[in-house]
C-alpha cells in the first residue's frame, strides 16, 4: 500500500491511496469485481483512519514543538519505563 499526501488549494491536503494485491489464487481475479461493490466501503474506511492519524498528529506534534529539546529525550525515556497506569494517568507530563 502507498499512500502519497498532496496539498489541496484550500490548505487541506489530498491523499492518495494506491493498493496492489499479489498471489496466485483463483480468489485474485474476483477482486477486480469485489472492489467495484466494496470500493466505496474501502474509500471509507481508508478516509476515515487518515482523517484520524491527522487528528492524532494535530493534537500532539504542536505539543511537542513547544518542548525543550533537552527535555525530549528524557520524558521518552520515561515513557518507557512508565506503567499502564502511569500512561492514563492525566498528570503524566505536566
Amino acid at each position: 500500500m502507498t499512500a502519497v499526501p498532496r496539498p489541496a488549494g484550500d490548505g487541506r491536503w489530498r491523499v492518495t491511496v494506491t493498493v496492489r494485491v499479489k498471489g496466485r489464487s483463483f480468489a485474485r481475479l474476483l477482486l477486480p469485481l469485489a472492489m467495484t461493490f466494496m470500493g466505496r466501503r474501502a474509500r471509507g474506511a481508508f478516509s476515515t483512519a487518515l482523517d484520524d492519524a491527522a487528528k492524532q498528529w494535530n493534537d500532539q506534534i504542536p505539543e511537542l514543538v513547544r518542548k525543550d529539546m533537552e527535555q525530549l529525550p528524557l520524558e521518552l525515556v520515561e515513557s518507557l519505563f512508565a506503567t499502564d497506569e502511569q500512561r492514563t494517568s492525566p498528570s503524566l507530563g505536566t
